[in-house]
C-alpha cells in the first residue's frame, strides 16, 4: 500500500505542476482539478522537507523535458488514472517486477 501511495503522489507531482506550467490560471480549472490541485498541495506540505526537495526537483527534470516528452508522460498518467483498482495493481506489480531486473 505504501508504495502505490507514493507512486500515486508522485504521479500527481507532475501533474498538478503540469496545470501551471501550461500557464492556466486557478480560475480557469474546473471544480474536481481545483479540488485535486488543493490536495495535492495539502499532501505536499505535510510531507517531510526531504520528500519535498525530492518532487521539486523530479519537477525541475520535468520542466527541463521537451513539450512532446511532457506531453507524452502527461498522457500516460491519463492513462493510469484511468485504470480500474486491478488494472492499477497489476500495472504497480509490473512496474516493481521491472525495476527489480534493471
Amino acid at each position: 500500500m505504501k508504495r502505490s501511495t507514493t507512486i500515486a503522489v508522485l504521479l500527481l507531482a507532475l501533474v498538478a505542476p503540469a496545470v501551471r506550467a501550461q500557464g492556466r490560471p486557478w480560475q480557469s480549472l474546473s471544480p474536481e482539478e481545483q479540488w485535486r490541485a488543493w490536495q495535492n498541495y495539502q499532501r505536499y506540505q505535510q510531507l517531510p522537507p526531504e520528500r519535498q526537495r525530492m518532487l521539486e526537483r523530479r519537477h525541475d527534470q520535468f520542466r527541463a523535458l521537451p513539450p512532446q516528452e511532457r506531453q507524452r508522460l502527461r498522457q500516460n498518467y491519463d492513462t493510469y488514472r484511468g485504470f480500474n483498482p486491478g488494472q492499477r495493481r497489476e500495472f504497480i506489480e509490473k512496474y516493481h517486477r521491472w525495476k527489480g531486473h534493471r
